[in-house]
């Protein structure tokens, strides 16, 4: 399966969600970043926009790849396609980030607009909204009504519950791979009290309770994994 993650706007997760829901859970399939600058070095294949028989090759020579396409390649990247359809037509599935902020999600319409044109059908594209902020008192009809609207013109899917809240997990700029640990924290705060070391308490209830928001945003990216429905 081929997997494309792209949208007209920058800032929106692309790299986050190609790296940490999709490359971490099929670490068999070749994740390639299209953009001009490497941003964090952790890619595997690095190819500009404009180098189409560089994605031309990877796209025939992989089975199953990921590519995260850099905003600013995108228009690059639609017209290789253009040249060469079978790189597009090859892609089983568009996922499309987009934030609240409203020149996103008009960045998003265009995205999701010149995929139709491309002849991309609707249910191969997948919305994930993305650093929404939880607040019960706004509803995410309201945060994404452009998203919303623009989804029913397009036949496109505007699935909610394909939402990641807005957290300060990458703060330190670390993977979920990085993140993730098995150690029981909890018990190591419960031996450190009982040795009397306080402070060394604290730091492990700390750990604790970051543990504790790394399995649930992990939670959260395998239900949207799930939902996309990649195989």
């Amino acid at each position: 399966m081929k997997i494309a993650i792209l949208n007209y706007s920058g800032n929106v997760g692309k790299t986050t969600i190609a790296r940490d829901v999709f490359s971490y859970r099929l670490p068999n399939y070749e994740l390639i970043n299209i953009e001009s600058v490497n941003n964090d070095g952790k890619e595997s294949v690095v190819i500009r926009g404009e180098e189409g028989d560089k994605l031309y090759t990877e796209i025939i020579l992989n089975d199953d790849l990921i590519l995260d396409i850099g905003s600013s390649n995108l228009e690059s990247f639609f017209r290789t396609t253009q040249k060469e359809s079978e790189i597009i037509d090859s892609m089983d599935v568009f996922i499309i980030p987009v934030t609240p902020e409203k020149k996103q999600q008009q960045d998003t319409i265009k995205t999701l607009i010149d995929l139709i044109k491309m002849k991309v059908k609707p249910s191969a594209i997948h919305i994930i909204f993305n650093q929404v902020i939880d607040d019960p008192m706004v509803s995410a009809d309201e945060v994404f009504d452009v998203i919303i609207e623009g989804a029913k013109k397009t036949k496109v899917n505007a699935n909610l519950k394909n939402m990641i809240f807005k957290h300060d997990l990458y703060n330190y700029g670390q993977t979920l791979a990085e993140m993730a640990s098995d150690v029981d924290y909890r018990i190591k705060m419960e031996e450190a009290k009982a040795a009397g070391e306080s402070a060394k308490a604290r730091e492990y209830a700390q750990k604790y309770v970051r543990q504790r928001k790394i399995k649930k945003l992990d939670e959260t990216y395998q239900a949207i994994f799930d939902s996309v429905g990649v195989k």
